[in-house]
C-alpha cells in the first residue's frame, strides 16, 4: 500500500489528530457530542484500513 492518494494521507492525519484531541480534552473541555463525532470517526477510518481486503494479484474473484 503506498501513500499515492489524498484519502491516505487524510486518514493518517486523522489517525493521529484525533486521539491527540483526546489527549487535549483535560485543557479544552470539549462537549460530549465532540468526543462521540471522534470515536466514531477514528473507528471507522482504522476499520477500513485494517479490514481492506487485500487486492488479488492472479486477477481472479
Amino acid at each position: 500500500m503506498g501513500w499515492k492518494f489524498f484519502n491516505d494521507r487524510l486518514a493518517l492525519f486523522l489517525i493521529i489528530l484525533i486521539p491527540a484531541l483526546w489527549i487535549v480534552n483535560s485543557w479544552l473541555m470539549l462537549p460530549s457530542e465532540v468526543l462521540g463525532a471522534t470515536i466514531v470517526s477514528w473507528t471507522l477510518v482504522l476499520q477500513y484500513y485494517f479490514r481492506k481486503k487485500p487486492e488479488d494479484p492472479g486477477g481472479t474473484k
